[in-house]
């Protein structure tokens, strides 16, 4: 009755309300960790990338990168060279309009800046276009955790055993005894013997039990991509119709 009531108290034991809160607490972490590594991500595809500097100062990195070439006048890309801070953008701007022979070093210009050598002209250049990961069709993935399984395993076992042992010592002591009868007349006589032998018996009697329990924990969740919010979805269509559309009026007119 006893090892019965403890194999009930060791099931009774097992903390199944603390492992399904720690859990839950430690899902809900990572679930935020990762919602905001997907922020991130969309906002480095979005074209500019927040950093932090050594002095913990909060600045943005352009993170568009070059696809493919546009026509533009040669006047524009001149006017893009000397007013951008895109630092390749610019070397590769550099390296096109100094191989243009309509096109020269302005004298005492530091930083390094061009002009056209005969005016105005309606000649056109291919320039490298920088373009963000979402105008090239790409979203940002985000990842939830789904069928989340908590499984715990105990196991206890019992074993009883009893035993017995007899030994018989190998000494044993004998003890004789002898009773003479005798008649001288009729000349009768007769002698009886009887011997006692004894054998030492030493007995052992033992009982003994064992008792063990064991126990194991599974948690088991899987990771699943989910789509991007629509309303994710919507902005990003908005931002690049609005870049669209804002993007042909800022070409210098020939």
């Amino acid at each position: 009755m006893a090892i019965s009531s403890s194999i009930g108290q060791d099931l009774l034991n097992v903390p199944m309300g603390d492992m399904i809160r720690e859990m839950a607490f430690a899902i809900a972490e990572a679930q935020i960790k990762l919602d905001e590594n997907s922020i991130e991500v969309a906002e480095m595809m979005g074209g500019l990338k927040t950093i932090e500097d050594d002095n913990g100062n909060i600045i943005f990195e352009d993170s568009r990168v070059f696809f493919g070439t546009e026509k533009v006048l040669l006047t524009s890309a001149i006017a893009l060279h000397n007013t951008t801070s895109d630092v390749d953008l610019k070397g590769q701007l550099a390296a096109l309009l100094t191989a243009n022979s309509k096109v020269e070093v302005v004298p005492s210009s530091s930083p390094t800046e061009y002009q056209l050598i005969s005016g105005e002209t309606d000649e056109e250049i291919s320039i490298p276009v920088r373009l963000s990961m979402l105008e090239l069709g790409f979203t940002p993935t985000f990842y939830q955790f789904v069928d989340t399984i908590i499984e715990v395993r105990i196991g206890i076992s019992f074993s009883r055993e009893t035993s017995s042992e007899v030994k018989v010592d190998t000494k044993s002591k004998s003890v004789t005894k002898s009773k003479t009868l005798s008649f001288s007349r009729g000349k009768f006589s007769r002698t009886k013997n009887r011997t006692v032998t004894t054998t030492q018996v030493n007995a052992t009697y033992a009982s003994k039990y064992n008792y063990s329990a064991e126990g194991s924990s599974l948690l088991r969740t899987k990771l699943a991509p989910v789509p991007p919010p629509p309303v994710l979805e919507d902005r990003i269509r908005q931002l690049l119709e609005e870049e669209q559309a804002v993007a042909p009026a800022t070409t210098p007119a020939p």
